[in-house]
């Protein structure tokens, strides 16, 4: 050990631990851990419902793992944004492309739409929606 006296912390791997799961189920650790990330004030976070785990082949025992959020942050100008959130952890490349495509279905469905006057019309833009990615894998330069 090259520090005697020291004492070594664990950090649950968010790859495989399913320790890192139940964290994000709490809302004040998901809150701070995503504001860290995002490097913004998030004023409130709330899950959605539809967190899955997913199997990738039935004889493996690694699952690609993906928890949705609605959040309210906090703009510099002091104003608020509704975004949505959603972090998602994978160990392959081919995960990641999985993920891409879920993202481009999000942005089609109604739901994840808000109406905006622009020009004195009424306009359905997308929420914004901003992935966060716990890879198992190195990404190639």
């Amino acid at each position: 050990m090259p520090f005697p006296n020291s004492t070594i912390m664990q950090i649950a791997n968010p790859i495989y631990d399913v320790v890192f799961k139940y964290l994000l189920e709490d809302n004040d650790i998901a809150r701070l851990l995503i504001s860290t990330i995002l490097g913004r004030e998030i004023a409130e976070l709330f899950p959605f419902p539809q967190e899955r785990t997913i199997a990738l082949e039935w004889r493996r025992s690694l699952t690609v793992y993906r928890m949705d959020y609605s959040a309210r942050i906090r703009k510099p100008d002091g104003e608020f944004e509704q975004i949505i959130i959603e972090i998602q952890k994978a160990k392959f490349p081919t995960d990641v492309m999985r993920f891409r495509r879920y993202l481009g279905n999000q942005y089609q469905r109604k739901e994840n739409t808000i109406t905006v006057r622009i020009r004195g019309r009424d306009v359905e833009k997308p929420i914004p929606i901003i992935p966060i990615y716990f890879l198992g894998y190195r990404l190639e330069h």
